[in-house]
């Protein structure tokens, strides 16, 4: 599958040794919990700061013993390094996707922007490689919000993911290509059986990547292409 390697000079910020991190939209996790109705009815007040603090203990023992991985953490490890293998940037994206409005509304599509190839020609700044084939090359962040709220719709916020194919790499003609399908399953795209929770099905896309040679994110594993199908056979 043929894919051409692109960079912009999109702005960067210092990240952790390793990372090429752009800068990212803030993240903020929940500051406060109320008491459910079953721990105190409710009209109780909200609990003071120092049970606040054991119910966060309480939480993150939680989350460790279960070892269910943290939204946020997910968000902020988010972020190009030439240190991510290619199938690592692809659970990273639909990790995030996943849970795409936590902490902040579309935090998942900022993020799945930042780990996108971005354009290195000044004309398109700030715009990275349209994940759509055939369409507009190059998405500013308004147009590639809207292309993942419209045809990749079932990557948002959906029930469950999995990988489909082994990752093919390198390529008969490539040694910086990569690519992996994967399965979501989701609510349908539209449709009045998109309502009902327990209308899901399966989607298929392919996930193409390319190793970025040159820029700020030298030997990163960024999005190059998304494809519903699977064209890693």
């Amino acid at each position: 599958m043929p894919f051409t390697a692109a960079r912009g000079p999109a702005p960067f910020s210092a990240g952790v040794p390793g990372s090429c991190r752009r800068a990212p939209t803030a993240c903020r996790a929940p500051t406060h919990v109320r008491r459910s109705a079953a721990a105190g009815g409710p009209d109780e007040p909200a609990p003071a700061a120092s049970d606040d603090d054991g119910l966060a203990a309480l939480f993150n023992q939680t989350v460790r013993v279960k070892g269910i991985p943290s939204p946020v953490a997910v968000v902020e490890s988010a972020q190009p390094s030439p240190l991510v293998p290619p199938h690592a940037v692809i659970k990273q994206i639909l990790d995030v996707l996943q849970r795409n409005d936590y902490p902040d509304q579309d935090t998942g599509v900022t993020a799945a922007f930042q780990l996108t190839t971005p354009s290195e020609d000044p004309e398109h700044a700030g715009a990275v490689r349209s994940w759509f084939a055939g369409g507009e090359p190059w998405l500013p962040m308004p147009r590639f919000h809207a292309l993942l709220h419209t045809a990749y719709r079932p990557l948002l916020n959906c029930d469950s993911w999995r990988p489909l194919s082994p990752l093919v790499f390198p390529s008969s003609r490539h040694d910086n290509k990569a690519v992996q399908a994967v399965e979501v399953v989701a609510k349908p795209r539209r449709g009045p059986s998109a309502v009902s929770d327990s209308a899901l099905r399966p989607y298929t896309y392919t996930f193409c990547l390319e190793r970025v040679e040159s820029g700020p994110c030298k030997d990163c594993w960024m999005i190059a292409g998304v494809r519903m199908g699977n064209y890693a056979l």
